[in-house]
């Protein structure tokens, strides 16, 4: 069951070249049967491991290396409702 939508801002400052950049992120929160809670990532409608871990770092457009971001700015969406039948 989902849980949560939102578009996360998140902020990446790479250690290398200091190179700063932003990219918005969807992420879905959502609890599976047995309780356990989830999210999961996606990027321009592309799934993505999480930025805020060492898998889903992107690369710095500048010199390349991998950095972890931070979360700037969070915008909830609204989760959909179930259609009702008559």
């Amino acid at each position: 069951m989902i849980t949560e939508l939102a578009v996360e801002h998140v902020e990446f400052t790479c250690g290398h070249c200091w190179h700063r950049w932003t990219a918005d992120y969807d992420v879905q929160h959502y609890r599976d049967e047995s309780g356990a809670d989830w999210e999961n990532f996606s990027r321009a409608g592309v799934p993505t491991d999480s930025p805020y871990s060492t898998d889903g770092a992107p690369a710095c457009p500048e010199c390349h290396r991998h950095w972890i971001g931070h979360l700037t700015g969070r915008h909830l969406l609204p989760l959909p409702t179930a259609p009702t039948t008559r």
